[in-house]
C-alpha cells in the first residue's frame, strides 16, 4: 500500500508498505522506522466521505490502495537520559538518597542542531492573510506580491528569530537556506530581478540577524555580549582583543543561566555534585541532573575564565567521566556523540579496510576472521 505522510508541511513523505501491518501501533512502528521519527505520535487519515481528517483508531477504516496520514507529535510521559527538558527532583538533605530540587532545563537552550530544511514559521495573521493571497494569484498567473515595508519587517524579524533558536552566527550557507526556503513556501515573494529568487532576501537576513543579535546584546545576552568586549575598556583591559564566538557545530556555546537561578545557587549544586562524586558508588541520578542544571555555569567559565584542566578535574569531576562527556557533547552540539563516532566510522569503513589488508594480518587469526566477515557483509549488502 503506498503511504502519503505528512510529518510536517514542509515534510511530506512517500511510503510504500509490503506487507501492511496488522495494527495502528504496528503501522506507527513502521513509519517511525521508515521516517526516522523519534518522538511519539498520532496518526490521522484522510477520510474519503468527509474530505477531512479524522483520527486513525482502526486500520479497517483506510482507502485500500492510496492513503494520506497526518503525524500529531504528542508530548512524551517520560524523559530519556539525554533530554535537556525540565527534571525536578525532591528536596532532601542528602543528595545521595534524594536530591534537590534541581531544573536541569537549560535557559535558552537549543536542543537541535541546523535543520535540513529550515522551518519557516508561521506570521501573524494579517501577513500570513496576504501571503495566503499572494500564492493564490501567483499560482493562477505568475503575479508577485508587492510588500510593504513593515510587512518586510515583520517577515525578516521573525526568521530572524527563527534563525537564532538553533544559531547565533548562522554561515552563509545556512542563511541562503532559510531565503530559499522562505521562497519555497511563498513562492510570491520571489525576486524578478535575482536569478535564485531569494538573493535579496538572503542579503536582507544578514543584516537582520546583526540588527537582532545587538538588540539581544543590549538586552544583556551573555552569548553575545561576551563578544563585546574591546581592547583596554573598563573590565576588559589586559584582556587582549579575543572574539569568542560558537563553531560551526556548537549549538549551546556560552548559555545565559536558568530562569529563577544565580551564581550563588547554581556554585551550591556543583558543590554538592564534587561530594556526590567523592563516594565509591555516586548518585547517577542527582550527577545527572546537577551536571545539566549548571551547564551554563561551567561554560561560562571555560569561555571566559579558560581554567587550566587541573583545575576543571578539581571543580567539575563529573566531567571526565565516560557518561558525562558523552551528555556535555549532547548539550553544547545537540547531538548523540557516540551515534555521531560510529556514522563517521562508516563513512571510512572501505579506506580502513584497505589500510587494513595492506598491512598483512595473515598471521593474527582474529584479523582475518573480521576481515572475512566484513566481506560477507559489503557483498549481502
Amino acid at each position: 500500500m503506498l503511504f502519503r505522510v505528512i510529518v510536517s508541511p514542509q515534510n511530506i513523505q512517500k511510503v510504500r508498505l509490503d506487507p501492511v501491518p496488522d495494527s495502528v501501533d504496528g503501522l506507527k512502528l513502521e513509519l517511525k522506522s521508515k521516517l526516522q521519527l523519534k518522538d511519539s505520535f498520532d496518526l490521522q487519515y484522510e477520510d474519503e466521505d468527509f474530505r477531512d481528517f479524522c483520527n486513525l483508531t482502526c486500520l479497517a477504516d483506510l482507502p485500500k490502495d492510496k492513503v494520506t496520514l497526518k503525524v500529531l507529535f504528542t508530548c512524551p510521559d517520560t524523559l530519556s537520559d539525554s533530554s535537556l527538558d525540565t527534571t525536578i527532583l525532591g528536596e532532601s538533605s542528602s543528595p545521595s538518597t534524594s536530591s534537590p530540587s534541581i531544573h536541569s532545563e537549560l535557559s535558552a537552550a537549543r536542543s537541535q542542531p541546523w535543520p535540513t530544511t529550515f522551518p519557516i514559521p508561521v506570521f501573524t495573521y494579517d501577513v500570513e492573510l496576504r501571503l495566503r493571497q499572494g500564492n493564490e494569484a501567483f499560482r493562477k498567473d505568475g503575479t508577485l506580491l508587492s510588500i510593504p515595508r513593515d510587512i518586510k519587517i515583520e517577515i525578516l524579524e521573525k526568521l530572524a528569530e527563527n534563525i537564532y533558536s538553533y544559531k547565533a552566527y548562522p554561515g552563509n550557507e545556512e542563511i541562503e537556506s532559510v531565503a530559499a526556503a522562505l521562497i519555497e513556501k511563498h513562492p510570491c515573494l520571489k525576486e524578478p530581478s535575482s536569478t535564485s529568487g531569494w538573493y535579496g532576501w538572503k542579503i536582507s537576513l544578514k543584516f537582520k540577524m546583526g540588527n537582532y543579535r545587538q538588540k539581544l546584546r543590549d538586552a544583556g545576552c551573555q552569548e553575545l555580549k561576551v563578544n563585546s568586549e574591546r581592547r583596554g575598556l573598563g573590565e576588559t583591559r589586559g584582556k587582549g582583543n579575543k572574539v569568542k564566538k560558537p563553531r560551526r557545530c556548537e549549538t549551546n556555546f556560552l548559555p545565559d543561566l536558568p530562569q529563577g537561578k544565580d551564581r550563588e545557587s547554581l556554585e551550591k549544586e556543583r558543590e554538592q555534585m564534587a561530594v556526590e562524586m567523592m563516594k565509591r558508588t555516586p548518585d547517577i541520578t542527582f550527577v545527572d541532573a546537577a551536571m545539566s542544571s549548571t551547564y551554563s555555569l561551567r561554560r561560562q567559565e571555560v569561555v571566559d575564565e579558560e581554567p587550566p584542566v587541573s583545575q576543571m578535574k578539581i571543580r567539575w569531576p563529573a566531567i571526565f567521566t565516560e557518561r558525562q562527556i558523552s551528555k556535555e557533547f549532547t548539550r553544547l552540539v545537540s547531538k548523540d556523540l557516540s551515534k555521531s563516532f560510529l556514522e563517521g566510522l562508516d563513512g571510512h569503513l572501505s579506506k580502513l579496510i584497505q589500510l587494513f589488508r595492506s598491512k598483512r594480518y595473515e598471521d593474527i587469526p582474529e584479523m582475518t576472521s573480521i576481515l572475512e566477515s566484513l566481506d560477507k557483509n559489503i557483498l549481502t549488502a
